[in-house]
């Protein structure tokens, strides 16, 4: 039997808004275990995405009242922090236009149903990779300053994403690439309903540190650090179509890996470091030639696996955060410009 999550197709509801279909994902997408996903339509605002929250599927776990517990404050954070995004008007974050709560069957208060919408993409940046012929240059480094773009603008507001992937990163045909879905997100000063998680986002993207248990009392190194890693991990897969947690730990002694190592991090960090460089050597065999030097030098920057020294050089030598991004928006933002020019990969 359908949940009333599953049931919205054809309803009215507030602001304009019909529900129009389901939303098809990308057989590759990771998350959404706990929500549905729909195309609405309004007359005023046009086409919506619209992610309806699942309840239902909480109460087959051993413990529903918690888990509906954790749903209903993942949801309230998530909406508090899209309403500060839209409030300062983040350009390079996909923006909520709306939410409200829908009763799916009549006198049946059991399925009545939150959502949120959220402007609607053309698709996320591996679905548009695929549909490629060939590998475009200039798209990829235009979006990757797209990406830092929208980090930055989510870490100047306090606000650290945690779970950037090529899913998380969607493409819109006239604007370009935005960071999308802060469901796993932190927001510094103030408690989040996964600020308990040593993970908090996918952990196949995650930071070597985290998977080592290794998360410290300094919220910028677990929080904005952590997002730095994944903005270079997000260079890998543009050029190398993997992640680098797969790339580094491809290169890893099984008895240093993360599910065996029980010592302490600095203790396996000579480990890591070296796997690391091995890691960026097969890398950089991706990337072309005049460009890589400078590809290859912001993936060690941000990858590093040691996270105190993490980021770029520049900011590690002035006081404030080592981890901002403002330099590698930059550094995107020329390269790009370069290959818009026909100025690289040719």
């Amino acid at each position: 039997m359908a949940t009333p999550a599953e049931e919205l197709i054809d309803l009215d509801l507030d602001g304009g808004w019909k529900v129009v279909s389901k939303f098809e994902r990308s057989p590759r997408a990771t998350g959404g275990c706990f929500s549905c996903g729909y195309i609405v339509e309004s007359k005023e605002k046009g086409k919506g995405f619209l992610k309806a929250l699942d309840y239902s599927r909480a109460l087959s776990s051993p413990n529903p009242a918690m888990v509906l517990q954790a749903m209903t404050e993942a949801y309230n954070f998530e909406l508090t922090l899209c309403e500060k995004c839209s409030g300062k008007r983040l350009k390079r974050v996909v923006s909520a236009i709306g939410d409200g709560k829908v009763n799916v069957r009549s006198n049946d208060p059991a399925s009545v149903v939150q959502y949120m919408i959220f402007e609607l993409a053309d698709s996320d940046v591996r679905t548009y990779i695929d549909s490629l012929d060939k590998f475009d240059i200039a798209w990829a480094l235009r979006a990757l300053h797209h990406v830092a773009t929208g980090l930055h603008e989510l870490h100047i507001s306090g606000i650290a994403h945690q779970d950037l992937k090529p899913s998380n990163v969607l493409t819109f045909r006239e604007e370009g690439s935005k960071v999308a879905d802060l469901g796993r997100a932190a927001y510094k000063g103030s408690s989040g309903p996964h600020d308990e998680f040593e993970i908090a986002g996918d952990k196949n993207y995650a930071p070597p540190e985290l998977l080592y248990g290794y998360v410290g009392d300094d919220w910028n190194l677990r929080r904005f650090g952590c997002d730095a890693y994944l903005l270079g991990s997000m260079v890998v897969f543009f050029f190398g179509r993997g992640s680098m947690t797969g790339l580094l730990f491809s290169q890893m002694d099984e008895q240093y890996h993360w599910r065996k190592w029980s010592g302490k991090f600095d203790g396996v960090l000579p480990y890591l470091r070296d796997a690391f460089g091995k890691a960026i050597q097969r890398f950089s065999k991706d990337v072309e030639n005049d460009i890589r030097e400078e590809i290859c030098t912001v993936v060690r920057q941000l990858c590093e696996p040691d996270p105190r020294l993490r980021g770029h050089p520049q900011n590690r030598c002035v006081e404030g955060n080592q981890y901002s991004l403002e330099r590698f928006v930059s550094k995107f933002n020329l390269l790009a410009s370069k290959a818009e020019y026909g100025l690289l990969g040719r």
